[in-house]
């Protein structure tokens, strides 16, 4: 696997379950990996956080955009799934896709009209 490194950072993968996240908070990026290598956003994502329940939208201060998308963890174990994320950062997880979280709300913001669909579907 290589990770991309910058002169302010060194981006160290953090494994939950088969996908390896190395997120940095300098970047505001992620990069997602398996141990085959690269693997899609939504892919991750869904691999990640697929589980977490929709509260809503809400009105953003400080967001990539103006109205995120709230998710909760289902249990407490599927909520160390954060951990492996800074912590407040608004991070790019894929092409006009950002999260960001708290440790127990998840935020995802899009300016994609199809992905904000995809993402509320069956809430």
């Amino acid at each position: 696997m290589d990770f991309d490194q910058s002169e302010l950072c060194e981006h160290k993968p953090v494994w939950v379950g088969r996908i390896a996240v190395a997120a940095c908070q300098e970047c505001e990026r992620i990069d997602w990996f398996s141990s085959e290598g690269p693997v899609d956003s939504a892919e991750a994502i869904a691999a990640l956080f697929g589980s977490y329940d929709l509260v809503g939208p809400l009105e953003a201060l400080g967001a990539p955009t103006r109205r995120v998308l709230a998710y909760v963890p289902p249990s407490s174990r599927k909520r160390k799934n954060l951990e492996a994320l800074p912590k407040r950062v608004w991070l790019q997880a894929g092409p006009r896709l950002w999260m960001s979280h708290d440790g127990e709300v998840l935020l995802l913001a899009t300016t994609q009209p199809m992905l904000m669909e995809n993402l509320t579907r069956g809430a």
